[in-house]
């Protein structure tokens, strides 16, 4: 049992940094994107196929993790120079889709549908992640790490030019703030702290495969950005254990195990539709 409880709230930290980074785009920027599922990939699939093919330790995969992540997040930003609002939502959805295709059908790289197995455990300094408490204390001290620093930023001049482009970003224009390099560099941002959860993620599971990187992950992650709340970094990590610890809770009730993943699905549609009607504006409500 407590390996069981350890387990989950190392996913929720795993999820909580996740979550963080969205909302840099969405709650901060006023930039909503479905494609942070694919970003999450990235950096898991780089970090794995780092240390497989190339022998690389742990340290070295992050740092290809968050390259190939702020790469790929750079391209993403690049319709939101253009476009915006129900056009971003469908490029990025778009986007989304590409990449889950390409880790289905790069069989030879990705392993396609099968995914990649026995992923190195992270080796920090020869000191090398094996029991699940080593594992939570990690990476909650990194969620920590991550949320401290984000703090800063949002609530630095670039925070607040940010909050700016949320509110009206041709405000912010004509007082002579260039925003399209600011969209890039949230983009980047946003990217490279979700490329740093992929790889955390398959360096503790030791197993990644397309599904978890395809359409309805980005949908759980932006849930829980709107279920913790919008433009705060303390909703999203509520928003995070919420939906990561309640629908666990159906594993203590009499149902049969082929029906369990549905109504975990039925749970999460009932949350959220909760949520928006009796608290519109999340858990924890922006100052």
């Amino acid at each position: 049992m407590a390996t069981y409880i350890i387990g989950i709230l190392v996913t929720v930290s795993l999820f909580a940094i996740l979550a963080m980074s969205l909302d840099l785009l969405l709650g901060y920027t006023g930039l909503f994107t479905i494609s942070h599922a694919a970003i999450f990939g990235v950096g898991a699939y780089g970090a794995a196929l780092t240390m497989q093919a190339f022998g690389w330790g742990f340290l070295p995969a992050v740092g290809v993790a968050l390259v190939a992540s702020a790469l790929v997040s750079a391209a993403i930003s690049l319709p939101s120079l253009r476009v915006s609002g129900d056009y971003l939502v469908l490029a990025s959805f778009a986007i989304q889709e590409v990449f889950y295709s390409l880790l289905v059908n790069l069989d030879g790289i990705t392993g396609g549908s099968a995914g990649l197995h026995r992923i190195p455990q992270p080796s920090i300094f020869g000191f090398t992640l094996t029991q699940p408490l080593d594992f939570l204390i990690a990476y909650t001290l990194i969620a920590i790490l991550i949320f401290i620093a984000l703090s800063v930023l949002v609530r630095s001049p670039f925070g607040l030019l940010l909050k700016a482009i949320r509110e009206d970003e041709i405000v912010p224009q004509t007082l002579g703030k260039d925003v399209i390099a600011a969209k890039v560099k949230i983009f980047v941002i946003a990217g490279c702290v979700a490329g740093l959860a992929g790889a955390l993620y398959g360096s503790y599971y030791t197993f990644i495969d397309p599904l978890t990187f395809d359409v309805h992950a980005s949908v759980l992650i932006l849930s829980m950005v709107l279920i913790g709340g919008m433009g705060t970094l303390w909703g999203p990590v509520a928003g995070a254990a919420l939906l990561i610890i309640l629908p666990e809770l159906l594993r203590f009730f009499p149902f049969p195990s082929e029906v369990l993943g549905n109504l975990r699905q039925i749970f999460y549609g009932l949350i959220i539709i909760g949520f928006c009607f009796l608290r519109p504006t999340g858990l924890v409500r922006a100052r």
